[in-house]
């Protein structure tokens, strides 16, 4: 369990620098087109490419985010119930979110698929969709194997945090 949890962190690692990259990458292009646009030679595409780069950028960052607990949590009733029944409630809502993430980057992957077979092109730049849907895929399986890695975690023996 510890070798496979560990795996799945470093590729969480990876993809959280991938999406760093990406960050720079679309902040750089969007800078670009705010000094050429009064120059009169506006980037082309920039829409398309801040959508891309936004897109990528979202995607790989949803698992080191649920590995390291940096994202919002409200917790308003969940905090009111019993330790045990806040691990049980937490076990089932990691199982389900595993589940969810895992369907949903399954049908991502088979639109990434069809849109590969169907050659089909942004309107702008005619750069193809299929990649990047792609890696909203594998974003959503690395969040659902974090989370699925959670709910294993939440079944062992509880440990004392001080």
């Amino acid at each position: 369990m510890k070798r496979f949890s560990e795996s799945i962190s470093s590729i969480n690692t990876i993809f959280l620098k991938g999406a760093g990259i990406m960050l720079l990458l679309t902040m750089a292009e969007a800078v670009a087109n705010m000094v050429l646009r009064p120059l009169g030679h506006p980037v082309q595409g920039s829409f398309e490419l801040m959508g891309f780069g936004a897109a990528v950028v979202a995607a790989l960052g949803l698992a080191n985010s649920q590995e390291k607990k940096v994202h919002i949590c409200v917790d308003i009733i969940y905090g009111r119930f019993p330790k045990g029944i806040r691990r049980v409630l937490a076990g089932i809502g990691n199982l389900l979110c595993a589940l969810f993430f895992a369907m949903a980057g399954w049908r991502i992957a088979t639109l990434a698929l069809r849109l590969w077979a169907s050659g089909e092109v942004s309107e702008t730049l005619r750069i193809p969709y299929y990649p990047f849907t792609a890696v909203v895929a594998l974003g959503f399986w690395a969040l659902s194997l974090t989370l699925f890695i959670d709910f294993l975690t939440g079944l062992g023996p509880e440990r004392n945090k001080a």
